[in-house]
């Protein structure tokens, strides 16, 4: 069945500004790119405002979308914030798999459509409209699809993820 993701997904931003003493889940591209683990801060060294986390989302990035930074999140951890380069994506879970709308997210097709939607604000930084993302036009498959699908590839990325803590943990070849 056809749908725009704006059917499927709500963007919740809220902007804030951090406070002095406080312990902030600090999601960032940075930090995305440094094995996908969120940082750990104080309110006092994070220097502009962010984006209120909410509790059960999927936070996109807006700047070069061919890197594909894509994060799930679930759970009920106070004080988490993004950086204003992501998009908080709440999913409908009457509509569609939790699972499954985290890897439409990260399908090649989506990414693809989107790389050619760029606005450039500089010849490194592109970045997407929101309304683009939000106005593209999927076909969805029934409910027990989207769960079979989801689950299957989210099997896959554990497998995936628990294969490379084992290497990381390897000792050196001599």
């Amino acid at each position: 069945m056809g749908r725009l993701l704006k059917d499927i997904f709500k963007l919740e931003i809220k902007s804030v500004a951090p406070q002095r003493d406080v312990h902030y889940h600090l999601y960032s591209l940075p930090s995305f790119d440094e094995n996908k683990t969120r940082e750990e801060v104080n309110g006092q060294d994070i220097m502009s405002n962010k984006l209120v986390v909410p509790d059960k989302c999927i936070l996109f990035n807006k700047l070069n979308v061919r890197f594909k930074r894509v994060w799930k999140i679930d759970d009920q951890d106070d004080n988490k914030l993004a950086s204003t380069e992501f998009l908080p994506l709440v999913v409908n879970e009457q509509l569609v798999d939790f699972n499954f709308a985290y890897f439409l997210l990260i399908s090649d097709s989506l990414t693809d459509y989107l790389c050619g939607q760029n606005s450039n604000t500089s010849g490194s930084h592109k970045r997407i409209d929101p309304n683009v993302l939000l106005n593209m036009d999927i076909i969805l498959p029934n409910r027990s699809e989207q769960e079979r699908i989801g689950s299957f590839l989210s099997e896959i990325d554990d497998k995936i993820a628990l294969n490379r803590e084992i290497n990381r943990n390897l000792p050196p070849e001599a």
